[in-house]
């Protein structure tokens, strides 16, 4: 057990079905009403969502939240931003494997989401198409991809790789880092400085842990398969972003997403925050937007 702003949690590895050693967070609660899986974004870790994870606990709900290959400690199995053995497909079938470990878990049948931000949230959204079976329902946080576009992308990403670039460094972040007023390279992410600041000084986070050509390749190669298996979904979806995310073109991406799900018979809900950045759990709204979560995952309970 260790500690996390204060709060106690579990931590535990799982070995994948390629081998590979997957670390997780798990936030208990005696008697949950539901389990919460949590995919994060780029360049972070499961540890920056203990807030909320806590704020879920306080609700009633479990959590358990996996350091994707590449990031955080499970980047020690795989190296620092790389996908490792079975590449794109295996970092959606961890959240799988994540959520048969964290049902086993809970010693009960309860009712499980799936909660993705950013990255996350492309990885939840392939996961769904194959996955969703059994779910009660699932947020997308800070969409960051024109689902129109993924395989324009995947291609012009897949030709680098194809030229040597695989293990390089790719510089995913950056691009968003466009205001002249800005106080640090990251203050799209959130208004919040505190926040902002907590970020750069983390170790697993930001510029020293960039995503490879390979892993970018790899993750719009499944995105794109997601956008063709909308209709495969089962369960219903929450969209949420920031208006002023950058990451998701200002509210575009998000909203083309709920589109296009709600066209292919997806129960789903978009919430766009007027004034917000790219991390709605780190924004100085933040307690608005995790109580709107909550409400939201308390009323697919019925």
């Amino acid at each position: 057990m260790s500690a996390d702003r204060g709060k106690t949690i579990g931590e535990d590895v799982l070995t994948d079905q390629f081998g590979v050693e997957i670390f997780f967070r798990r936030w208990k609660v005696e008697t949950p009403r539901a389990l919460v899986l949590i995919s994060h974004g780029a360049s972070e870790h499961s540890g920056r969502y203990d807030r909320f994870a806590c704020a879920l606990n306080e609700a009633g709900f479990a959590a358990a939240a996996v350091d994707h290959r590449g990031h955080g400690r499970t980047a020690a199995a795989t190296g620092a931003g790389l996908l490792g053995p079975g590449g794109g497909e295996a970092v959606v079938e961890d959240l799988h494997e994540l959520r048969s470990a964290a049902e086993s878990d809970v010693g009960s049948v309860v009712p499980t989401f799936v909660f993705g931000h950013s990255m996350g949230a492309l990885i939840a959204l392939a996961y769904l198409t194959r996955h969703s079976e059994g779910l009660v329902g699932a947020v997308l946080c800070g969409f960051p991809a024109d689902l129109e576009n993924t395989a324009d992308v995947a291609a012009l990403l897949a030709q680098a790789v194809e030229g040597g670039m695989r293990d390089q460094p790719f510089d995913a972040l950056a691009q968003y880092d466009a205001s002249p007023e800005r106080r640090t390279p990251f203050d799209w992410l959130s208004r919040d400085e505190a926040e902002v600041d907590r970020y750069i000084a983390d170790p697993m986070c930001g510029d020293d842990n960039p995503l490879t050509y390979g892993y970018v390749a790899d993750l719009f190669s499944v995105a794109t398969q997601a956008g063709e298996g909308l209709g495969s979904i089962t369960c219903p979806i929450l969209v949420i972003a920031g208006d002023q995310d950058p990451a998701g073109d200002l509210g575009a991406h998000p909203t083309a997403l709920a589109k296009a799900l709600s066209g292919a018979g997806v129960a789903t809900d978009l919430r766009l925050y007027p004034g917000a950045r790219h991390e709605l759990l780190n924004e100085t709204n933040r307690d608005e937007v995790t109580g709107d979560v909550v409400r939201w995952l308390a009323a697919r309970l019925g």
